[in-house]
């Protein structure tokens, strides 16, 4: 009897305790911001950056670019040639000097060989090995005669080293700034240890004005440019320019009740480019002016205008000039004009353009109760090429 008290005592502890917790709170999960006990939270690793080799590539559009900035990405276009030369061919690299020029601080060597070495791990997942070698000094007795030298000086020295690093290229960097204007020069040189074969050498330049990475074979392109354009001169090859715009023109009026005309515009533009720059522009301009209650006509002009800013395919072109001709609209009346234009070619071929024209009055031929003339403004759009 005492046993089965017992039981029965040990019964109903056991069922009061499960009844103060609530079922329906059991069976539920933790809420969203919670995290049960005992979790644990594994953070998966975020892929590594891979860069972009591109051909040329801008810092930054406008006056003033960082120097860092612009190391960056000298670092990352050499590291993407690495890339494309590959490891078997230049793996591993044998690291032999690292120079600035004279108005640098030469503590800035160190910095720029870590960068390098991040530049190169990060793109081309290569290794670089440090010559300690390459900046000690040596001295030794050859027939009798003391001889010191500093750094590799010999051939049979280079593969020794090469042999000793188990490297297959030796790497020679020079960084050098120049002032007036601030610019960049990043030279490289990469040499096989087993033969002295320059395996691949380059120059990375950053330009004062445009910001511009390019290298030193694009100085051999541009070169060509000029050349191909002094040819054409001497052979008489001209340079045409098309122009095809569209806008609005207004044309005031004096004493007529309905006010100024205001017409639809177009204009075609055929000019050829001269100067030394080929940044002046002559040619003919034929437009066509049409209000179908009050005017239509045709505009002849002689159009010379001129590029404003340096040729940069990076930023916008604009060009200003003028232009001189003659306004014929048949019954209303015919009278010189004479313009101040300005036109900017946002990429390549759509342009912005207005002008500001002035009409020489004339007394309208279908009533001469009003006069057509003066200060005549356009705006509008259009395509080049």
């Amino acid at each position: 009897m005492r046993r089965e008290a017992i039981v029965l005592l040990l019964g109903l502890l056991w069922t009061l305790d499960v009844g103060a917790q609530s079922p329906t709170a059991s069976n539920q999960a933790p809420p969203d911001n919670e995290i049960p006990a005992g979790a644990s939270i594994y953070a998966k690793p975020r892929p590594p950056v891979r860069l972009e080799t591109r051909e040329g590539r801008l810092v930054r559009p406008g006056e003033q670019v960082d120097a860092n900035d612009a190391l960056e990405e000298i670092l990352d276009e050499f590291a993407a040639d690495l890339a494309r030369l590959g490891a078997n061919r230049v793996a591993p690299i044998l690291l032999e000097r690292v120079r600035v020029s004279e108005n640098m601080n030469p503590e800035f060597a160190t910095n720029l060989e870590a960068r390098l070495v991040a530049a190169i791990h990060r793109a081309a997942n290569m290794s670089v090995v440090r010559c300690y070698e390459c900046y000690a000094t040596h001295a030794e007795v050859e027939d009798g005669v003391w001889v010191v030298r500093r750094g590799i000086s010999r051939r049979e020295d280079l593969q020794k080293l090469a042999k000793k690093y188990n490297a297959q290229v030796v790497l020679n960097v020079s960084l050098t700034l120049h002032t007036a204007p601030n610019s960049l020069a990043f030279d490289v040189e990469m040499v096989r240890a087993m033969d002295s074969t320059i395996v691949f050498a380059e120059g990375y330049r950053v330009h004062p004005h445009t910001a511009l990475l390019y290298r030193s074979a694009d100085k051999v392109q541009s070169r060509e440019v000029r050349l191909k354009d002094l040819e054409d001169r001497i052979n008489e090859r001209p340079r045409f320019h098309h122009a095809l715009h569209f806008g609005a023109i207004m044309i005031p009026t004096s004493g007529h009740p309905d006010g100024p005309i205001w017409g639809a515009y177009t204009a075609y533009r055929l000019s050829e480019a001269f100067g030394e720059e080929r940044d002046w522009r002559a040619g003919v301009t034929l437009a066509g002016i049409l209000n179908p209650a009050r005017m239509a006509g045709g505009l002849a002009s002689a159009t010379l205008i001129r590029r404003l800013n340096k040729e940069n395919v990076y930023s916008i072109n604009c060009f200003a000039g003028g232009s001189a001709g003659f306004l014929i609209t048949g019954a209303v009346g015919n009278a010189p004009m004479f313009n101040a234009q300005m036109e900017c070619v946002l990429a390549h071929r759509i342009t912005l353009q207005a002008s500001l024209g002035v009409l020489v009055p004339f007394k309208s031929s279908a009533e001469s109760t009003y006069t057509v003339g003066g200060l005549s403004p356009q705006a509008g759009m259009g395509f080049t090429w």
